[in-house]
């Protein structure tokens, strides 16, 4: 027998409880439009969590150590780094920011008079060694060279001619790919210059190398990975702030307390604010992101359960209403599989019908969130996915009143009668 002869008898059927019908297809419709943008922005998040910056994150530690007002520290920038360089199992170690860590955006220019940039990039500036401490590979182009870094004091003092030395210095300055293209398109970005500003004062940046994809937050945008590496020569200086250092492979877990302990034995006068490794770092950054997707999670079961409950709880009505209908269908020599793909079927074209609907309202909803909170677009394998759980749990939900419905024997219908 055909399962799908009968369907014009349901459809008449259905007729007959229109107002229910109805509304459960909106239920499942609504369900399926909430549940895709929920699982499309869930999934965004745990891809980005996972995101790698393009640093050597498992090997990378960080200690910010802040001077306290009135106290005595004989440390110096440059001394403090030395500190670390000598500590087993540190491969490399400079003053600045890591990924994930209050990596600020800075403009570039074309021109030092530029009123329009070009771009806005993520711009990685510290001390010597920075790009080797980070681990960056250059695919173009080549490193930067410690003999050509211009000193911290070309960046210093608020006078006319000290800001005229920094926009005379040129700092060689590595590009991400992504940069690079979106600055220099269709051209090599190698030996172009650009101009921005470090730590407030004029700069012109030379580019002398391209390096692979680095980033300073992980937001899942384009331009994430559009970043700017400049380095300068410290000293004598006294900088509290951040020092980061690059342990031997897999030896980031015993160096990291070895380093802290050295550098507070340097700096007496210093406090360590943070002590973290770029895993930890990277934990923080997506703390609140994490606590939000497992709370849509948690909403997401809540409407599956409610819509699986609304789904059996009306085909058990159903079940009950009919149970005269099934008893003279048995005794008309209908058979248990045929009353079970009754109740299937009808499940399956309310379900389909709410599905077609909802699959419309998801990418309205999707439109309305990337207007309102930047979101991206929804995917059509997200839909699909969704289209297909909601038809699967639609059926397992009818299972229960559909088996029930087809042991009913035809001599207790026809007493119940």
């Amino acid at each position: 027998m055909n399962p799908f002869s009968s369907i014009r008898p349901i459809v008449s059927a259905l007729r007959g409880h229109r107002a229910a019908v109805i509304l459960l297809a909106l239920e499942i419709a609504l369900t399926l439009a909430v549940l895709c943008n929920l699982v499309f922005i869930v999934a965004g998040t745990f891809q980005r969590a996972r995101t790698p910056t393009g640093a050597d994150e498992d090997n990378i530690g960080l200690i910010q150590s802040i001077g306290v007002i009135g106290s005595d520290n004989a440390g110096t920038a440059g001394s403090n780094l030395a500190t670390l360089q000598a500590v087993p199992g540190v491969e490399a170690a400079a003053f600045g920011a890591p990924p994930l860590w209050g990596v600020d955006r800075a403009p570039l220019f074309s021109a030092p008079d530029a009123s329009q940039p070009l771009a806005q990039a993520y711009q990685f500036a510290g001390s010597q060694g920075l790009n080797r401490t980070l681990g960056i590979r250059v695919i173009e182009g080549r490193d930067i060279r410690d003999d050509e870094i211009p000193g911290i004091s070309a960046l210093a003092g608020d006078s006319d001619a000290a800001q005229a030395r920094a926009t005379q210095a040129q700092m060689p300055t590595l590009l991400t790919t992504s940069l690079a293209g979106r600055l220099f398109p269709g051209k090599s970005a190698l030996g172009q210059l650009l101009y921005t500003s470090v730590w407030g004062r004029p700069v012109t940046l030379r580019v002398v190398g391209i390096i692979a994809p680095l980033r300073g937050v992980i937001t899942g945008h384009p331009d994430d990975a559009d970043a700017v590496l400049t380095e300068f020569k410290v000293a004598h200086e006294g900088m509290g702030g951040g020092y980061i250092f690059r342990s031997k492979p897999g030896q980031l877990q015993q160096v990291l307390p070895m380093a802290a302990k050295a550098m507070q034995q340097a700096n007496p006068g210093h406090v360590q604010q943070q002590v973290k490794t770029m895993a930890e770092l990277r934990a923080a950054a997506f703390k609140g992101e994490r606590a939000t997707a497992r709370m849509l999670v948690a909403i997401m079961a809540v409407l599956l359960v409610v819509t699986a409950l609304g789904v059996g709880g009306l085909a058990s009505f159903w079940v009950a209403q009919r149970t005269k209908q099934i008893g003279i269908r048995r005794a008309l020599g209908a058979t248990r599989g045929d009353i079970l793909r009754y109740f299937q079927l009808e499940n399956f074209l309310i379900v389909g019908g709410g599905v077609v609907l909802g699959a419309l309202l998801a990418f309205a909803l999707n439109q309305w969130l990337m207007h309102r909170f930047e979101l991206d677009r929804l995917s059509s394998p997200t839909v699909i996915t969704g289209v297909v759980a909601l038809w699967l749990l639609g059926q397992l939900a009818v299972l229960g009143p559909a088996l029930r419905a087809a042991a009913i024997a035809p001599v207790v219908a026809t007493r119940n009668a």
